[in-house]
């Protein structure tokens, strides 16, 4: 596995691209003498994969994805060389879909901005948010920007950046003053790992962002692709605790530091889910999710 296996700080969407390329690499090297012999390398490789990033949805879809290419090829009885090539090229045709699925998400986002100049609140570094801001720019929406820092690692500061870099105001508040500050804002923006007929799973401190948003009327989206949606039952998709040394490296005797980066945030707070083209009610949402579920080989727990 590459660096994208422990990369706690990037967008799903970033991590499943370092995901494809790493697939790429890895077709280009292999030397199974069988198609079925890759298949089962192949399927050791995604397992490891789903284990490295339990909740990121895309990851697990891609997997899925990979999967069918080589199941196809051996149903075709093609030569391994050909299945591995097969696979590059939906590695390459993955990575292009990727872009435009963003692409098409931020743009729905920009559409549903009722108002230019007013503050969006965030938290984390979603790719896909990351990209609406930029595009509300573009279209002079004029946005401002409200983020969240995202500990323990910190990452909605490089996302703060990059959007005071493109001219776009900025505040950046510690993950616990956002519910205070929401007040200002138009609009929250939520990325998102994967979206369940439950709920969302994103960045800590998403559940406490959605609830202050209902408190002032503050219509509340998650941002995601269709591929990221996953049946809540899933049990490949699942939230794991991280080194509690982030959370204190040194702590006093007697003191557990828990350290957990995700959490389910409930459709009910959510306006919508804003996809490819519209913006899904939550119940919507939800049959999309449950319609979406992994083959046998990927769905169990790694």
């Amino acid at each position: 596995m590459s660096e994208w296996a422990a990369d706690r700080e990037s967008g799903s969407s970033d991590v499943a691209l370092a995901f494809l390329s790493d697939l790429e690499r890895w077709s280009a090297t292999d030397g199974s003498a069988s198609a079925r012999e890759l298949h089962a390398a192949l399927l050791r490789r995604l397992r490891a994969a789903q284990a490295a990033q339990p909740t990121m949805a895309l990851v697990h879809q891609l997997a899925a994805r990979a999967l069918d290419v080589v199941a196809a090829g051996i149903a075709r009885e093609d030569r391994p060389a050909d299945v591995r090539a097969h696979l590059a090229q939906s590695c390459a045709q993955e990575r292009r879909d990727l872009a435009e699925s963003r692409a098409a998400v931020a743009r729905t986002a920009v559409s549903l901005l009722a108002e230019r100049g007013g503050w969006i609140a965030t938290l984390s570094s979603s790719a896909i948010v990351r990209e609406a801001f930029l595009a509300a720019k573009r279209e002079g929406r004029e946005p401002r920007a409200l983020v969240a820092e995202g500990r323990p690692r910190l990452e909605g500061r490089a996302l703060a950046a990059a959007l005071a870099t493109a001219g776009i105001p900025v505040w950046l508040v510690a993950d616990a003053a956002l519910p205070l500050l929401l007040s200002h804002a138009a609009l929250l923006w939520l990325g998102a790992d994967a979206v369940t007929e439950a709920g969302v799973i994103n960045k800590i401190g998403s559940f406490a962002a959605a609830l202050a948003a209902r408190e002032h009327s503050v219509a509340c989206y998650a941002l995601a692709g269709r591929r990221k949606f996953l049946p809540a039952g899933t049990p490949a998709l699942r939230i794991m605790e991280m080194p509690p040394a982030e959370v204190w490296e040194s702590p006093a005797p007697g003191v557990q530091p828990r350290n957990v980066y995700f959490e389910l945030v409930p459709m009910g707070l959510l306006r919508g889910i804003v996809v490819e083209g519209e913006a899904l009610g939550p119940s919507e949402a939800g049959t999309l999710a449950r319609e979406r579920p992994l083959p046998e080989e990927l769905a169990g727990a790694p």
